[in-house]
């Protein structure tokens, strides 16, 4: 029997996007789950942008060669409760014209989110769509 690790009979998309704010708000953690490809290695860009349209801060990872990312992204001039807008991208290749797999946008409510205690991030997840305050908690990946 074979097993095989990657998902070549599917295209490269983020699974899932999930942000958690730290119980301060200046930092928030940062989970995503890609389908993996062999030797595909996309560019992973997370941008969260303030309520008023402005960058506050972003991760961008290139050629990222795993399936996860786990990070922290930390915060300016924070205003707390305010609804902030996340921009996820997968992209392929450098220089001005990337081939893009995968955009999703989602809104983000700068509150205090804590996983262990089952409470839901904000985000997107390809199976129960987008993931709010109202949603259900979404359990960690199995790869986690």
């Amino acid at each position: 029997m074979e097993i095989n690790l990657f998902q070549d009979d599917e295209p490269q998309i983020f699974e899932q996007v999930l942000l958690f704010p730290y119980p301060d708000l200046k930092r928030i953690w940062v989970r995503a789950w890609i389908v993996a490809k062999l030797d595909q290695t996309p560019n992973v860009e997370i941008r969260v942008l303030n309520p008023d349209g402005t960058e506050n801060n972003s991760i961008y990872l290139i050629a990222h060669g795993e399936n996860k990312v786990n990070s922290t992204l930390h915060l300016r001039n924070i205003v707390p409760g305010a609804t902030y807008r996340v921009l996820a991208e997968l992209s392929l290749g450098m220089g001005q014209t990337p081939e893009i797999l995968d955009h999703q946008e989602f809104d983000m409510v700068l509150e205090f989110r804590d996983p262990e205690e089952g409470q839901s991030g904000f985000g997107f997840d390809q199976k129960n769509a987008l993931v709010s305050a109202e949603s259900p908690a979404i359990p960690p990946s199995p790869n986690a």
